[in-house]
């Protein structure tokens, strides 16, 4: 099974702000995180993993793709 992010987060029982200070990031960052605006580095997609105790490989860190504009 595959979780996003968010899924993760609400399947550990967790809310946004609780994961945002286990990770030592901001909020509005980690909502960032759950919004694919930002992506996680990688000692903090493993501390993620940890604390919500799935594998990384079953979650999805996403990025958003930003299109390119051509005139």
């Amino acid at each position: 099974m595959k979780f996003t992010i968010k899924q993760a987060r609400q399947y550990s029982g967790k809310t946004q702000k609780e994961m945002a200070k286990e990770l030592g990031v901001a909020l509005p960052t980690y909502r960032d995180y759950e919004h694919g605006k930002y992506y996680m580095r990688m000692d903090t997609a493993e501390k993620f993993s940890k604390i919500v105790k799935i594998p990384l490989e079953s979650i999805f860190f996403t990025i958003k793709l930003h299109e390119s504009t051509s005139n």
